[in-house]
């Protein structure tokens, strides 16, 4: 694949006005020999933010953000470096050249692309043409999709047999790699075999319409594992992908607003439906990632929820996240659906009409902060009110949008009938939500050197960025931190377990919950949290405390999940090892026997 080559990037500020591409974003108004605006980044009423024309350079005298016209588009659109080129170039009309001769980062990224494309054909065509067809074409129709909603989401149908796709693709060596790379194709105690059997298949499209993976729908309704996604990889990640998303742009005159709701069927029903500007997270709660991809999409996002207990704990989930990300312009409501209905059950009984309306009459998300915690306490008395305006008010803080901020703190004034500075006197009080800290580990002091150091260069923080980091050493005090660690984890990534895992869990002290939540997750690759926990439910301490690491949602994608859960794993490990060490130094009975103990240690690390 052809780079964007260097000479044009080094070209571009001089080719484009930085405050006419500002402009477009933010209102800019001219001050002296610079434009003013509050910045869009850290929020506020006052104009510290600055562009200057002449040099082509914007600043924030406050929080300190600064650059060209690339960084801008990035930080602001929440844009990788060549995708922030691309948009420039697409906005001021200009042509990117290419560089045929540089190489791509990663090889594989174009070759994953191109083989994902010929699956999602292979799929699309079994619909068309399987002996097998019937089942998936009687559900299509009884969900009531149309051919040309079929067709505009490029549905197909994954086979009962275990190996239609592997004998499709069996002659070239390198796609069958890919396959399993991409964990379409597994490999078994009996042979390789089809990851998607008997399901109706959705191709998962990036932003520009590019097959990156997908998604498949049981026919039975009781099955264990009603919807499947295939791995992630390096050209897709659940965190980072909303489904959908590439039609609802293709397929919307405005996007005045963007409706998320929960599945791949509701997504499809409503498109059926003429309601186009709705999209679906993968199978996971909704990250930051997600807001930020909205946030530049449109100026309302509509979460749509069940209005079970399930769904308002989703919600409120979701609710969370966004205090944080939340910025001028973007607006969040939250849609609350009769009990028994979804999107795609409600939009048949009623109309599209009348589902549009329920979306126009959705919550505002100060409306639903404030009714959900009344209900969390009794708001009728002193101690009641009290505990509502300590948990709004530590919410609140978390809001970095300044100016809406301050409207949350006039708002809970009104609710509580108080005056707005004994709410801010309260809320300065607070200190911000408790966050779950990342995984970070620190160097610990012990007293025999080196024998267990864990090489966690390729450890990643919650940007999911690698870190170069020290080699931790884990404290015994830390051991029950860690264990909680890697029990939420796997509550998260379930996938996480495997018979490999199964086996090193085994060997670990103290284990046996987390070996038994690996045991659960190794017999159904789609369980639910809540089916994972329930075989504690009789032992209350720990099933409440399960419960409590069940709300714990580290911000990580499923690779990164995995790579911590075994930088984890691995220091339990190497610490178990080094105390059992320094037993069998202590219990030597002469100088003799530690020495040889000593020799034994050192020619095991020059083997390893």
């Amino acid at each position: 694949m052809p780079y964007i080559s260097q000479s044009f990037i080094d070209d571009l500020p001089n080719q484009v006005d930085i405050v006419d591409l500002i402009n477009k974003r933010v209102p800019l108004k001219k001050s002296g020999s610079d434009y003013r605006a509050p910045c869009p980044f850290h929020g506020g009423k006052n104009r510290n933010f600055a562009v200057n024309a002449h040099k082509q350079f914007y600043h924030c005298f406050k929080c300190g953000e600064s650059g060209g016209a690339i960084s801008f588009i990035q930080k602001f659109d929440n844009l990788d470096f060549v995708e922030a080129i691309e948009t420039i170039a697409n906005e001021c009309g200009l042509t990117i050249e290419y560089d045929s001769n540089t190489n791509p980062v990663d090889p594989r990224i174009e070759r994953y692309r191109a083989l994902s494309k010929k699956v999602g054909e292979f799929y699309m065509a079994q619909l068309r043409t399987s002996p097998a067809k019937a089942k998936a074409v009687d559900y299509a129709k009884s969900r009531g999709i149309s051919g040309e909603i079929a067709k505009r989401f490029e549905l197909g149908f994954a086979t009962p047999s275990n190996k239609d796709l592997l004998l499709h693709f069996e002659g070239n060596e390198q796609e069958v790699a890919d396959l399993k790379t991409l964990g379409l194709v597994k490999e078994g105690q009996y042979g390789d075999y089809d990851f998607f059997r008997d399901r109706l298949m959705f191709p998962i499209h990036n932003t520009k319409g590019n097959i990156i993976a997908f998604g498949g729908r049981a026919f039975d309704e009781d099955a264990k594992a009603k919807y499947l996604n295939s791995s992630e990889s390096v050209i897709f990640s659940k965190s980072r992908e909303l489904y959908g998303l590439y039609h609802a742009r293709k397929n919307s005159r405005s996007m005045d607003y963007m409706l998320v709701v929960e599945g791949y069927m509701d997504v499809v029903a409503l498109h059926q439906a003429g309601i186009t500007k709705v999209v679906a997270t993968l199978g996971t709660a909704t990250s930051t990632e997600h807001l930020q991809i909205l946030i530049r999409t449109t100026n309302t996002i509509v979460f749509c929820f069940d209005g079970d207990d399930a769904g308002r704990a989703a919600a409120w989930k979701a609710l969370k996240i966004t205090l944080s990300v939340i910025k001028a312009g973007a607006t969040f409501k939250f849609l609350f659906l009769p009990d028994g209905e979804d999107p795609d059950s409600l939009v048949k009984k009623e109309s599209a009409k009348a589902f549009e309306q329920r979306i126009a009459k959705a919550q505002t998300l100060s409306q639903f902060l404030f009714a959900h915690l009344q209900a969390e306490v009794d708001f009728d008395t002193i101690e009641g009110k009290t505990l509502f305006l300590e948990k709004a008010t530590g919410l609140i803080k978390s809001v970095n949008y300044e100016a809406y901020q301050q409207q949350l703190l006039e708002g809970l004034a009104q609710v509580v009938d108080q005056n707005i500075d004994q709410v801010r006197s309260i809320a300065e009080q607070q200190a911000p939500p408790t966050q779950e800290p990342p995984p970070v580990y620190v160097d610990m002091e012990v007293d025999y050197e080196n024998l267990d150091e864990v090489d966690m260069s390729s450890f990643t923080d919650d940007s999911g960025h690698s870190q170069p980091m020290r080699k931790p050493v884990v404290k015994r005090s830390n051991m029950k931190a860690l264990m909680s660690k890697m029990i939420t984890l796997l509550l998260n990534y379930p996938t996480l377990a495997d018979s490999t895992i199964e086996v090193r869990v085994r060997t670990i002290e103290n284990s046996q919950v987390l070996l038994e939540l690996v045991r659960s997750a190794q017999m159904d690759e789609d369980i639910s949290q809540t089916e994972l926990i329930k075989p504690f439910q009789d032992k209350q301490g720990i099933f409440d405390r399960l419960k409590q690491l069940c709300t714990l949602e580290p911000r990580l994608s499923e690779i990164q999940a995995r790579e911590e859960f075994l930088a984890i794993l691995t220091a339990i490990e190497n610490q178990q090892k080094s105390e059992q060490i320094k037993s069998s130094i202590h219990h030597a009975h002469t100088l003799e026997d530690q020495q040889k103990i000593m020799q034994g240690i050192l020619k095991g690390k020059r083997k390893t």
